[in-house]
C-alpha cells in the first residue's frame, strides 16, 4: 500500500545519499523547492511523471520510491559488475540508511 509519508522519507534518504540539497535537486529537475519539500515531508503525493524523473535522477527504481521494495538494489549490490561505481556508491548509502532505520 502506498504511504506518502514513507515515500517522502525515502525521497529524502535518496537525496541525502546523493549529497544534494533540496535546492540543487529542484534546480536539476526544474521543479520548485517547495514541491520537493512537500514531497519529502509527505504532504504531497508525487505524480507518475515526478516519480519517473526522480527514479532516473537517483538511479533507482520507481518501485523503491513508491513502496520501498529494494530487491533490485540488493541484486545490483550482489553483482558489482552490473552497475557503475557511482550508482553502486549511492545504493550502498541507501542500504546503510535502510539498515539504520530497521534497527
Amino acid at each position: 500500500m502506498y504511504d506518502k509519508i514513507e515515500c517522502g522519507k525515502r525521497l529524502k534518504l535518496l537525496r541525502e545519499a546523493a549529497r544534494k540539497t533540496q535546492q540543487e535537486v529542484a534546480q536539476d529537475l526544474s521543479i520548485s523547492v517547495d514541491t520537493l519539500r512537500k514531497l519529502e515531508q509527505g504532504k504531497r503525493m508525487p505524480s507518475a511523471w515526478i516519480i519517473d524523473i526522480l527514479g532516473t535522477y537517483y538511479k533507482t527504481t520507481t518501485d523503491y520510491i513508491i513502496s520501498g521494495k529494494i530487491g533490485t538494489q540488493i541484486e545490483i549490490l550482489e553483482n558489482p559488475n552490473s552497475t557503475s561505481p557511482e550508482k553502486r556508491i549511492i545504493l550502498e548509502r541507501i542500504m546503510a540508511d535502510l539498515r539504520k532505520l530497521a534497527e
